[in-house]
């Protein structure tokens, strides 16, 4: 059973993405892979690969939570303007 913690970690997660806009990505176009590659590097005790969506959500599906949180703060920063979607399925746009 999951004691909190691993949903403590996903939160702080969130928090921290969204608080620094993923200004560690630079300015372009990343792939969503590039993106969670570089979110893993910068915050590794935040992404558990072993917490799934599923155990989450209640929609959830066998993707790592820490990947929907990422999708799901790409999409906040979306609405307010600061990122945007990429030319290609899967690309994400930083910087103007």
């Amino acid at each position: 059973m999951e004691d909190g913690t691993q949903l403590k970690k996903v939160r702080e997660l969130y928090s921290k993405l969204v608080e620094a806009q993923f200004s560690f990505m630079g300015k372009g176009e990343f792939h969503l892979k590039e993106i969670h590659s570089a979110v893993k590097k910068r915050y590794p005790g935040l992404c558990d690969d072993n917490y799934l969506c599923r155990e989450c959500c209640t929609s959830g599906n066998v993707d790592l939570e820490w990947h929907h949180r990422v999708r799901a703060v790409l999409g906040v920063l979306k609405n307010k303007g600061n990122v945007r979607k990429g030319y290609n399925r899967g690309y994400w746009i930083f910087g103007k």
